[in-house]
């Protein structure tokens, strides 16, 4: 009767929860976190669905309307050429998070296959590839973007292709550094007995062990681009009218003071998505790594 009691006991015992359960939890308690979250939530769906579906044009100018102060009709006033500037945020908005989270796409696919191939492979091709980011890091970002826009011309793509080319660099490291710590655990030196291939190995065991630093940076890495985008455009180097994002929505509105709501407003608007993601970072962090 012990004996089976016993069984019983452990048949019905309530099932442990994984890793990422756990770290769903601490992330759903953190108020902060899941406050910020829905804030971006609400801003991305915004710059999609207020641009479809405004009666006013973004990019169309009426010169009999221009810099009107914020009113009932054009919540943020309008600018120099008559244009909405309520929709000319958002539309603002849509473009510096398409170029950010695309290029967040692409420096986590190259910056962790890079970092964790050469941290697995070790030795001198290690030694060189770390040498090939080191040399990147010497090239200066604004540099790089002003050559290859002058030489290719300005668009949303080379905007794009500009801030992705640089960023990965910080991405390999970190991935590389966590490597060398995953390469002499004993599930890859079993996977290197059993005669699995270096390439399996590194996307089955060592890639998956490293997604609670990648999600963490990925989403540290974000609000880099939309910092990254903004600076291009507020030199000049990014979108051209009449397209506009943010950064440069506040280039304009730097140049036109009087005018306080030109600048105002898409400044808000940057700022409130930067401390959201900043918290939704932390959040990140104390869920993956509650220690």
């Amino acid at each position: 009767m012990i004996v089976g009691k016993k069984i019983s006991a452990v048949i019905n015992a309530p099932k442990a929860k994984g890793f990422w359960q756990n770290a769903y939890r601490r992330f759903w308690h953190n108020k902060f976190a899941m406050a910020s979250l829905l804030l971006i939530l609400i801003l991305a769906l915004l710059c999609v669905f207020v641009p479809m579906f405004s009666q006013f044009s973004y990019y169309k100018p009426d010169f009999t309307g221009s810099l009107q102060s914020p009113n009932l009709v054009h919540f943020f006033g309008t600018d120099g050429l008559g244009r909405d500037l309520f929709v000319r945020s958002f539309i603002g908005g849509r473009i510096t998070f398409e170029i950010a989270f695309a290029a967040t796409v692409v420096v986590l696919i190259i910056g962790v296959l890079y970092g964790s191939i050469a941290g697995f492979l070790g030795g001198r091709i290690d030694s060189l590839m770390m040498r090939f980011v080191d040399v990147l890091y010497g090239v200066p970002f604004l540099f790089f973007s002003i050559l290859l826009l002058t030489l290719f011309g300005q668009s949303l793509m080379l905007s794009f292709v500009a801030i992705a080319a640089i960023s990965w660099l910080d991405m390999a490291r970190v991935v590389r550094g966590q490597t060398l710590s995953l390469k002499h655990k004993e599930f890859v030196e079993a996977a290197t007995v059993c005669g699995v291939s270096k390439w399996k190995i590194i996307t089955r065991h060592i890639i998956p062990n490293l997604m609670g630093v990648v999600v963490v940076y990925a989403a540290l890495v974000v609000p880099n681009m939309i910092v990254l985008s903004a600076v291009l455009s507020f030199f000049g180097l990014g979108v051209m009218e009449p397209m506009t994002s943010w950064g440069l929505l506040i280039s304009d509105g730097s140049q036109n003071m009087d005018s306080w709501w030109l600048l105002l407003f898409p400044a808000i608007l940057m700022t409130s998505t930067l401390l959201a993601f900043a918290f939704v970072v932390n959040g990140l962090r104390d869920a993956l790594d509650p220690r």
